[in-house]
């Protein structure tokens, strides 16, 4: 597992060091910023300090609601089912017929407010929870990837010049 360079970004970090309190991994170039506090091998006892020495990953990040696929059909489906009609189920949910009725032909989508009425009045299910999680082993992809400290110095000497 190659590491990259807090400092400029190269993939050939070689050192941990502390610049102004803050623990970073350097390559051999940014090295000399900063008081070195530990040298990185090849082996697996360098990479194991780094991830130490980081943030532990965090877990879910948030848990959603979305509206299921083919919100409309499962609708009308379940309302010719029970034999109601587009009037007395808009009445019974309190909403606009007009409103319900471009719900149900996907013209519109309804608030999750409106879909939960909607699954408690048809006995369907319209809204799905999501988790969306966390992931800190991804790669960069394409030719952007996250700042390094490099890069906010040459933003904030541009800021200045301006």
């Amino acid at each position: 597992m190659k590491l990259s360079c807090d400092i400029c970004g190269r993939p050939d970090a070689r050192a941990i060091i502390l610049v102004e309190g803050a623990k970073m991994v350097a390559c051999g170039g940014c090295m000399r910023m900063g008081k070195l506090l530990y040298r990185l091998d090849e082996g697996e006892e360098g990479v194991e300090a780094v991830m130490k020495m980081r943030p532990a990953p965090r877990g879910p990040l948030e848990e959603s609601e979305e509206l299921v696929e083919g919100y409309g059909r499962i609708i009308k489906k379940a309302r010719d089912k029970s034999g109601l009609k587009l009037e007395v189920i808009a009445e019974k949910i309190n909403e606009r017929e007009s409103y319900v009725d471009a719900i149900e032909n996907e013209r519109m989508r309804p608030t999750l407010a409106v879909a939960h009425k909607l699954e408690k009045e048809l006995g369907v299910k319209l809204v799905e929870k999501t988790v969306q999680e966390v992931t800190t082993d991804a790669k960069p992809s394409g030719r952007f990837s996250e700042p390094t400290l490099a890069d906010m110095l040459t933003s904030a000497k541009k800021k200045k010049v301006k």
